[in-house]
């Protein structure tokens, strides 16, 4: 009987333990990307289900600003979050080297409160270290210009030119190895656009950033949703030195957004 039951209790384990196996398995992984501009289409696409993201972001180096000399970004930071069903999101900028600025702005629905602290509130015509309040017209009762942000139309309009873009870079993206991002895998894509290269595509966009700037872009995109995780993007130029910005996101997390106190409202 003891040998018996003992035999029985083995037998009972070994199914729990098949059991307890399957269920724990994980279904197979997607298979690997493998070509950056595919993973740079699928990066853009993973956008259309955000529901909350915030993102972190530092400077590095010297820009060169006319009558002011090189200014140094090390110091300057930017933080936002959005929660966009919620329609509401805040941003902030500060650049304790410009002019001791800082940039505090709010969105709820269709009203915005912008405060700007330093000597550029001046400039700017606005009341130092006070939130300026500016109502937000609505958007057209156009279906076509309705389209909320994660609209799939809108997703796959900017699908369409991102890979019209790409298929007219001269140097197309690579795809480095890949890299860690928090506690899994990214990959990582780079793009890169000389100054003549922009000058050809874009002799607008050429312009604006100085006309001689070769720019980078690192594209990190998280493996398990495809979501970007990180974007690095820097510039090189003879006419105002270089820059270079790192962004981090995250997602899914609670984002509280409110109306700055009656008392820190400009009349």
């Amino acid at each position: 009987m003891t040998r018996r039951f003992m035999l029985s209790l083995v037998a009972i384990a070994s199914v729990a333990s098949l059991l307890l196996a399957a269920c724990g398995s994980q279904a197979p992984a997607a298979p690997a990307l493998t070509d950056p501009k595919d993973i740079l289409t699928k990066t853009i696409l993973s956008l259309k289900d955000v529901k909350t993201v915030e993102l972190t972001g530092t400077f590095t180096g010297k820009v060169t600003v006319p009558n002011m000399g090189a200014l140094d970004l090390s110091t300057t930071t930017l933080s936002a979050a959005m929660d966009i069903p919620g329609k509401k999101a805040k941003f902030s900028v500060d650049a304790p080297a410009i002019l001791g600025t800082k940039v505090d702005a709010i969105l709820l629905d269709n009203v915005g409160y912008l405060k700007i602290t330093g000597l550029l509130a001046g400039m700017a015509g606005v009341t130092p270290d006070k939130y300026s309040k500016t109502d937000i017209p609505t958007p057209s009762a156009d279906p076509s210009a309705s389209a909320s942000v994660g609209d799939a139309a809108q997703v796959a309009e900017v699908v369409t030119k991102l890979n019209e873009a790409l298929a007219k870079l001269p140097t197309p993206p690579t795809k480095g190895a890949d890299v860690a991002c928090g506690d899994q895998q990214c990959y990582d894509v780079t793009l890169k656009v000389t100054s003549a290269d922009l000058q050809s595509l874009a002799p607008s966009a050429a312009t604006t950033v100085g006309g001689t700037g070769d720019l980078t872009l690192d594209v990190w995109t998280r493996k398990n949703d495809l979501r970007p995780a990180r974007f690095v993007f820097s510039i090189t130029s003879p006419d105002i030195g270089t820059v270079g910005i790192t962004l981090d996101l995250k997602y899914d997390g609670s984002v509280s957004v409110s109306a700055p106190p009656a008392d820190q409202i400009a009349p």
